[in-house]
C-alpha cells in the first residue's frame, strides 16, 4: 500500500522510575532527511535512532524529538567554587570599604550567573537509556505509520478515480478523432470545389483524398492515446506497491509529455478542450504523487 511521506505519532515507555517519550513528525521530501533534538548526553544515540528510522520510512523530511525524565536523565548541578569565591571576595571589600556588616549566608549569591551550573552528562547515560529509547521510538513509528497507511489510502483513492477521469477523457479525443478527418475532408472539398467552379475546373476525389491521407498522418494520435493509457495501467498498479513515490512522479511526468503531444497533433477544438482537462488531471495525480514515499 502506498504510504504517505506526511503524519505524526508519538510514544512512550517506562521502568525503573524512568520514562522515555518520543515523538516525530515528517513532511513530503525528495530525499530522506531526519533531524533528532534530544538532551545532551544523548546525542550518542544518533546512530541507533537513524538505522532504526530508515529501517521503516524510506523519504521524507522527518523531525524526532526525545526526551529522557527520571534517575537516569539527572546530569546534576554542581557549585563552581571559583566564581562563587570571587562573589564573596567582590562582596567582602565591598562591605569592607563601606563599614558594613558582612552577609553571614551567601544564599542571595547562588543566583548570580555561573555560580551553579550543570555537571558534565553521564558517559554512561546513552549506553543505558537506549532500552527504553528503543521502546518508545518503536511505539512512536507505529503510531506514525498508522496515520502514513491512513493518509496513503486516501491519497491512493483520489488518485484512482482522477486516473478513471483521464481514460474517459482519452476515449473521448480517441473516438474524436475519426470524425475530425470526415469533417476535415468535407470542409476541403466544398471550399476548393468553390473555388474552382468559376474557372470551370474540378477536383478529382484522388485528390481530395492525397491531402486527407497528408492531415489524417500528421494529427494521428494513436500511439500517444496508447501509451497513455499503457502509463495510466501501471500508474494503477504502482499504488498497491510500498513506497512508489518516485515511479509515480515520473509516471506523471510522461503523461503530461503525451498530453502536450496529443494538443500539438489537435486540429479539433473539442479535442483541445478534452487535453485541456486531461493536463488538468495529470497535473493533480503529479502534486500527490509528491506525497507519497
Amino acid at each position: 500500500m502506498a504510504l504517505s511521506m506526511t503524519g505524526c505519532g508519538e510514544g512512550s515507555a517506562g521502568a525503573g522510575g524512568n520514562t522515555c517519550r518520543v515523538e516525530i513528525r515528517g513532511v513530503n521530501g525528495k530525499q530522506f532527511k531526519l533531524t533528532v533534538r534530544a538532551r545532551e548526553g544523548l546525542s550518542g544515540l544518533e546512530g541507533r535512532i537513524e538505522s532504526a528510522v530508515r529501517q521503516r520510512i524510506r523519504r521524507g523530511t522527518v523531525q524526532l524529538t526525545l526526551d529522557i525524565s527520571g534517575p537516569a536523565a539527572a546530569t546534576g548541578r554542581r557549585l563552581d567554587r571559583g566564581q562563587l569565591g570571587g562573589y564573596l571576595d567582590d562582596l567582602e571589600a565591598f562591605c569592607s570599604a563601606r563599614n558594613l556588616p558582612l552577609p553571614q549566608s551567601a544564599d542571595a549569591l547562588l543566583g548570580l550567573p555561573g555560580t551553579v551550573v550543570d555537571a558534565p552528562p553521564d558517559p554512561g547515560l546513552a549506553e543505558n537509556a537506549w532500552p527504553l529509547v528503543s521502546q518508545a521510538l518503536e511505539a512512536a513509528l507505529d503510531r506514525y505509520d498508522q496515520m502514513r497507511r491512513a493518509e496513503g489510502a486516501n491519497l491512493a483513492a483520489d488518485m484512482r478515480v482522477t486516473c478513471g477521469e483521464i481514460m474517459s477523457l482519452a476515449d473521448e479525443i480517441r473516438s474524436r478523432v475519426p470524425l475530425v478527418v470526415t469533417a476535415y475532408r468535407d470542409r476541403l472539398f466544398e471550399r476548393v470545389t468553390k473555388l474552382l467552379a468559376d474557372r470551370g475546373t474540378t477536383l478529382g476525389e484522388a485528390d481530395i483524398a492525397r491531402e486527407v491521407v497528408l492531415v489524417a498522418d500528421r494529427t494521428d494520435i494513436a500511439e500517444e492515446i496508447v501509451r497513455l493509457a499503457s502509463h495510466i495501467d501501471q500508474f494503477g498498479r504502482l499504488l498497491d506497491e510500498d513506497s512508489p513515490g518516485r515511479s509515480l512522479d515520473f509516471l506523471a511526468q510522461e503523461l503530461g509529455r503525451e498530453a502536450n503531444t496529443i494538443a500539438s497533433k489537435s486540429l479539433d477544438v473539442q479535442i483541445a478542450h478534452a487535453v485541456v482537462e486531461v493536463k488538468t488531471r495529470i497535473e493533480r495525480l503529479r502534486e500527490q504523487a509528491q506525497n507519497i514515499e
